[in-house]
C-alpha cells in the first residue's frame, strides 16, 4: 500500500520518505474506512456522500447487506495469521511500513469519527 500511494513500482524498495508520503496522503484524501469496522464505515461513506440513510430503499440497502439485528462479516474473508507464527514474522518483515501505514490508518479513522459526526449533525439540521 505504501508504494503505491508513493508512487513506487512493485520492484522498488520503500523508504521511510514513501511512508510519509503514503499517510499524509491518506489523512488528507481519504474518508478512511475498516473492515472490523464496516457498517460505520459504510455509514461514514454515506454522510459524506450525502445519502440520508432515513430514506426507504436506502435503509433496504443498508439492511440487505448489514442485516437488521444480524451482524454481518466481510464476504471475502481470509484466514487468520497468528501474530508468532513464522508466517506473520515473513510478511511483518517484508511489509513493516504497510504495518505502520495501517496503524495511522486506525488513527486516521478515529480523528475522522468526530469529524464526520459532526458534519452529519449539521446535514440533519439543515434538513429540518
Amino acid at each position: 500500500m505504501v508504494k503505491t500511494l508513493a508512487g513506487r513500482a512493485k520492484t522498488d524498495v520503500v523508504t521511510e520518505v514513501d511512508f510519509s508520503v503514503a499517510a499524509r496522503t491518506i489523512k488528507g484524501k481519504f474518508i478512511v474506512g475498516l473492515m472490523d469496522q464496516m457498517e460505520e464505515s459504510v455509514h461514514r461513506f454515506n454522510v459524506f456522500m450525502g445519502i440520508d440513510e432515513a430514506v426507504e430503499i436506502n435503509k433496504e440497502c443498508m439492511d440487505h447487506f448489514f442485516g437488521h439485528g444480524v451482524k454481518r462479516e466481510n464476504a471475502n474473508s481470509h484466514p487468520k495469521v497468528e501474530i508468532e507464527s513464522p508466517a506473520w514474522q515473513v510478511l511483518a518483515r517484508d511489509n513493516a511500513l504497510d504495518i505502520r501505514l495501517y496503524e495511522s490508518i486506525v488513527e486516521a479513522f478515529d480523528h475522522q469519527r468526530e469529524i464526520i459526526e459532526g458534519y452529519a449533525r449539521a446535514m440533519a439540521v439543515g434538513n429540518d
